[in-house]
């Protein structure tokens, strides 16, 4: 659903089905989740719209 919705890049796709031919398992995949995210986060929008003292 994600390739046909045109959210990988040049290669992605093929660069997923080759890794998984080739017998990784999932347990060895890496999976983000929020205790480890690399987002900066929303608080540098905190004061966004406010007026200046």
């Amino acid at each position: 659903m994600a390739a046909t919705a045109g959210r990988f890049a040049e290669d992605d796709l093929m660069s997923i089905v080759q890794h998984r031919r080739h017998g990784s398992r999932p347990a060895d995949l890496v999976v983000a989740d929020g205790a480890h995210s690399v987002q900066p986060g929303t608080s540098a929008w905190a004061d966004f719209g406010r007026k200046p003292a």
